[in-house]
């Protein structure tokens, strides 16, 4: 199969690191990977994996010279590259391919990465009639519910997450604390606000006054960043709450993090939780749609209602206490990521999709 995956750009985003596991679990001697996008931090791994990257321009903008430009560029790239099939994961990217399908052979396979609030008149004119991919239920039902597509169109596979990195590397802050024998609590997630980071500060702070013994540390980056960093010194938490920025090797700081929160307000399924399965660390969240597909309450972490900041110190504080229980929910862990959300699920369904996608008469 030649396959294009079109996506907005090739940042540090889950979206992204799902077509680049996607590039590493389809990238062989039977296939050829083509990357479409505006770039970002991520074209690095798919130059390693020898993949080859186009670069489009703003797929968000409305101008009929860019959307011209961006049509004509993917067109050229479909017919040169003799694609097979286009798997689009944003919505407007997959509008671009639809309208390319009507004058290729090219076939079209959408992944709905986020449960949508809005623009629903938008995602049916882009997804009507095309295979997509849902990454939780909550998203489905939403495209089905509310955005009027049919459900026959509509498949749901879980994510899942990358497991081995190059670098090594851990922040010598971060070790610190860990040789010390503090108890970890942190979020990795953008640093934006619909992921809830201000909870974040705001339970650190509830926290830490009634257990010095638990530390809190924030990894990522975003807009909101430079703000945080004000504010924690604003508050005096500089003993408690640790901002380290973004890092690419995630899965090297899961082993020494006791627990995972996750404080957002949006998500579709989000990667964070997965990647700490996978290394044994209970998750508590937000419970909203796509994270609550992921941890079951009690069993590998704790569901608790958005902007509840009691309610996740109350959590913590437990879990940090119970040792039978933090045991219990650490072996729950590795078992549900590894019946659930393991890679070669991942590549199984998504060759169904292809396989039968290519099948269908035009």
């Amino acid at each position: 199969m030649n396959i294009l995956y079109l996506n907005r750009g090739m940042g540090l985003g889950g979206v992204e690191k799902c077509i680049i596991q996607l590039c590493k679990l389809f990238n062989n001697s039977n296939n050829k990977i083509i990357v479409v996008s505006m770039g970002g931090e991520l074209t690095k791994d798919l130059e390693k994996m020898g993949v080859k990257h186009y670069n489009i321009l703003n797929t968000d903008s409305k101008n009929p010279d860019i959307i011209l430009n961006n049509l004509m560029a993917i067109y050229k790239i479909v017919k040169k590259e003799n694609i097979d099939i286009i798997h689009s994961h944003h919505r407007m990217t997959t509008l671009l391919a639809k309208l390319i399908s009507k004058i290729t052979k090219v076939k079209v396979i959408h992944t709905q990465h986020l449960c949508i609030e809005d623009k629903f008149k938008l995602t049916n004119v882009s997804l009507k009639g095309i295979k997509t991919i849902t990454v939780s239920e909550a998203a489905k039902r939403i495209l089905i519910e509310k955005a009027g597509l049919e459900e026959k169109n509509i498949k749901t596979i879980y994510n899942t997450i990358e497991t081995e990195y190059d670098s090594k590397e851990v922040d010598d802050k971060f070790l610190e604390l860990k040789k010390k024998g503090y108890f970890i609590a942190a979020q990795v997630s953008r640093i934006v606000d619909y992921k809830g980071v201000y909870d974040f500060i705001s339970i650190a702070k509830s926290t830490a006054l009634e257990n010095e013994k638990i530390k809190f540390v924030l990894i990522g980056d975003g807009p909101e960043l430079s703000n945080i960093k004000e504010l924690i010194k604003k508050e005096k938490l500089e003993d408690y709450i640790y901002p380290l920025g973004a890092k690419d090797n995630i899965m090297e700081y899961l082993k020494y993090i006791d627990l995972l929160l996750l404080c957002s307000y949006i998500e579709g399924l989000p990667l964070t939780p997965l990647e700490a399965f996978s290394q044994g660390v209970p998750v508590v969240a937000t419970n909203i749609d796509g994270t609550n597909e992921e941890i079951e309450n009690g069993y590998n972490g704790y569901l608790v209602e958005a902007k509840d900041i009691e309610g996740f110190k109350e959590k913590i504080i437990q879990l940090y206490k119970d040792k039978e229980e933090y045991s219990y929910m650490k072996y729950n862990c590795f078992e549900i990521f590894n019946t659930k959300f393991n890679k070669e699920i991942y590549f199984k369904l998504h060759f169904k999709e292809y396989k039968e996608t290519l099948s269908q008469v035009k």
